[in-house]
Parts: structure tokens; C-alpha cells; sequence
């Protein structure tokens, strides 16, 4: 199904969470960058054969990683999720995040599923807004 969807849509490079090997070895015309970490899970970049990335740096969580391609960094998160992760989370915009975007380059791509509420408009019920979180993209604007 992934396959059918990333050939028909014409998908050269998608951000993946939650992944599990050998899923990904298997996709036609696809290579596989993962952080898959000791919970057998982890995020992953799929890129076209074509489009080589280099030196992939992955952080233990298993939860963030980074790879260039060309003059490009692509940058993808998984922040834990629930109020019970709430400090999981901040230390990933606090201290994770910043170590992979130190020395930012002049193009960057992060994508990810950041689990976070920037504002009151993007939950029901809450009046909690990600400090960390929205911190770190105001620095990135």
C-alpha cells in the first residue's frame, strides 16, 4: 500500500514515524534511512534511488534523526505524545533538536509528527501550550 500510494502520488522523499525494519527494504526505487532504536521502532526517511543522502546522524531515542542531501538538511522528529511523555517531549525541542540543528544550514527541511499544541486552537479541552516546542520554531523563522 505504502508503495502504490509513493508511486502514484510521485513521491521522491517522505518522513516516516513509528517504523519497523525490514518494512522498508522492500519498496521499489526506494531507499531506506531509519533510526530504529531498541523498541524495534523508530523514524525513517524514504528517498528515490536517485537522491543519495549523507552522513545520517540518528540520537539514541530513536525518536529524531538528520541527513543531508546536497545543501539541504532534512531533519525528522517523533516527539513523544501525552501528558504523561510532557517531559519526554520538552527535553526533545530543549535538548535533542538543538543538538541536530547546531550550526543550522541555509536550507532546511524538518518535518516529523511534532505532538505538541502551539496554540489553544490546535487541541479541545486544554489550555497547555508547548513552550520548548513553539520556542525552537520561532528561533527557526
Amino acid at each position: 500500500m505504502l508503495e502504490d500510494f509513493l508511486q502514484k502520488q510521485e513521491i521522491d522523499i517522505i518522513l516516516l514515524h513509528e517504523g519497523r525494519l525490514p518494512v522498508f527494504d522492500d519498496i521499489r526505487d526506494f531507499a531506506a534511512y531509519t533510526n530504529i532504536g531498541t523498541t524495534g521502532r523508530g523514524t525513517t526517511v524514504l528517498t528515490r534511488d536517485h537522491i543519495q543522502l549523507t552522513n545520517t546522524l540518528c540520537l539514541p531515542t530513536d525518536k529524531e534523526m538528520a541527513a543531508f542531501f546536497q545543501n539541504v538538511t532534512i531533519v525528522n522528529i517523533y516527539a513523544p505524545s501525552g501528558a504523561e511523555r510532557r517531559r519526554d517531549r520538552e527535553n526533545v525541542f530543549s535538548n535533542e533538536l538543538p543538538y541536530l540543528l547546531r550550526g543550522i544550514p541555509p536550507l532546511l527541511l524538518v518535518g516529523g509528527d511534532f505532538n505538541s499544541v502551539l496554540t489553544n486552537l490546535d487541541a479541545i479541552d486544554t489550555q497547555t501550550t508547548a513552550g520548548p516546542c513553539k520556542s525552537l520554531l520561532e528561533d527557526l523563522t
